[in-house]
């Protein structure tokens, strides 16, 4: 794997006002910390952003990081956090943590299911336990996602994270025991008469039954 380069400009100014404003300029203000260094304010360009985040490892993913004005933040670094604005789903806010390529990390890969289990094609619902596990290795190893493979699964059964396709030079720290996937039997939904709608009925049938024997008087 190759790290893509992500470049970014240092920033003097923080809080609300000069963030506002760098975001209206479209950029998006972050910061880098971390390899017992001092934590830098930086500013990143919003549609690089969120190309970068929109890519393989999305809100994991590493660069090789690239500051035009202070070169001693270059290097590779990760994303740790990103903060989107709760309705339109933009980054506000991001932050990088530096890494050393030779040393193992400790992050998040995503799950992908593959197939189609036959207790679904029997008509029984896949639920998803959980989306991601916790993973150890180098950060050269991360991989983009690992595969379970649901097609065996009927009705009742499940996936576990021992189940999952192991990936060489990665170490799942996530228990093995873990739930990944399920399938559960379809929820049947019986409408539930109320006390009250039984006694309407009920009524309602005996005013029917009454007008027939009236008529029935009637006739006779």
């Amino acid at each position: 794997m190759e790290l893509q380069t992500f470049t970014v400009l240092t920033r003097s100014e923080n809080g609300k006002g000069p963030s506002g404003r760098s975001r209206v300029e479209g950029n998006v203000p972050g910061v880098v910390y971390g390899a017992g260094k001092d934590n830098v304010n930086i500013l990143a360009g919003s549609k690089e952003l969120e190309s970068l985040l929109h890519q393989g490892h999305g809100e994991r993913a590493m660069v090789e990081l690239s500051c035009t004005d202070n070169p001693d933040l270059n290097g590779p670094a990760m994303i740790k956090a990103v903060q989107h604005h709760p309705v339109r789903g933009n980054a506000l806010h991001f932050d990088l943590m530096r890494i050393d390529l030779s040393k193992k990390i400790v992050t998040f890969v995503q799950l992908k299911m593959e197939g189609r289990s036959v207790g679904v094609i029997a008509g029984g619902i896949l639920d998803h336990n959980i989306r991601e596990v916790e993973v150890e290795c180098l950060p050269m190893d991360v991989p983009e996602f690992f595969i379970g493979d649901v097609t065996e699964l009927d009705i009742g059964d499940s996936l576990h994270v021992s189940d999952l396709v192991q990936v060489e030079n990665v170490t799942i720290l996530t228990d093995s025991a873990r739930t990944v996937a399920a399938v559960q039997q379809p929820r049947v939904i019986e409408e539930e008469v109320s006390e009250d709608e039984a006694v309407d009925e009920a009524g309602e049938d005996s005013e029917i039954a009454a007008d027939e024997d009236s008529s029935v008087t009637e006739n006779e």
